[in-house]
């Protein structure tokens, strides 16, 4: 799942930024999700803390009394990896302060100058290097699944015979064998048992003596060989 947070002032901008998003992403399988606001206020910013998948921010610089400069600061604090989109009508009042800022911003775009397509290049590019490095895809009775790879905790092997996926945010019930999902990862993930596969990146605690795997949420797994051992 993408989230694209979206904020500004003007409605008008806002209904042509969603086209742009939605057109963007009518070419691609992934699932996304658009948040709306008009205005940097509370509910943005518990968005801002919520644990979601992948966040991509298009906020105009000016909204009222707060600026997407104060936003990108608060965002920084605990976010990285969220990519952060700016734009504005008063492109040259704010370019030296973006510029030199250490956001780690994606794009700085004047709305006075065809920003509708410069976006949607933006975006393309985006979601392109999305599905290079950060997303599984694969089909399954007839549904296509887009999964984050970073979100992925584990992947085990039930008695049905059917594989389940637990993300942070859910549990998947798949048809597809073990061995084929496993060739869809990357090194970050290792067999942890015959019947599951674990990403060593979430791992928080691997106690050995009782065969117990603790991920960074806190979830827990015991299928866990004794010959188990982390790479790193």
């Amino acid at each position: 799942m993408i989230n694209f947070v979206i904020c500004d002032n003007k409605t008008d901008y806002i209904k042509e930024i969603s086209k742009v998003v939605d057109r963007v992403m009518m070419g691609n399988n992934l699932d996304y999700k658009k948040h709306i606001f008009t205005e940097y206020n509370q509910d943005f910013l518990s968005l801002i803390h919520k644990k979601m998948s992948f966040k991509i921010y298009i906020l105009d610089i000016q909204v009222k009394d707060k600026t997407a400069i104060q936003i990108a600061k608060i965002i920084r604090k605990t976010d990285i990896e969220s990519m952060i989109i700016f734009l504005t009508a008063y492109y040259n009042e704010y370019l030296e302060e973006i510029v030199t800022s250490k956001f780690m911003f994606l794009d700085f775009i004047n709305k006075k100058r065809n920003y509708k397509k410069e976006l949607e290049i933006t975006l393309n590019s985006v979601i392109e290097n999305i599905n290079k490095k950060h997303i599984i895809r694969f089909k399954s009775q007839n549904i296509i699944y887009t999964i984050n790879v970073s979100d992925i905790l584990y992947i085990l092997r039930n008695k049905d015979r059917k594989c389940v996926i637990k993300t942070d945010f859910t549990k998947y019930e798949v048809n597809k064998s073990l061995k084929d999902l496993y060739n869809l990862l990357d090194d970050r993930f290792t067999y942890s048992h015959r019947a599951c596969i674990v990403n060593e990146e979430r791992i928080m605690v691997h106690d050995r003596k009782n065969k117990m795997i603790t991920f960074d949420t806190g979830d827990k797994i015991d299928i866990v060989s004794s010959r188990f051992q982390l790479k790193n």
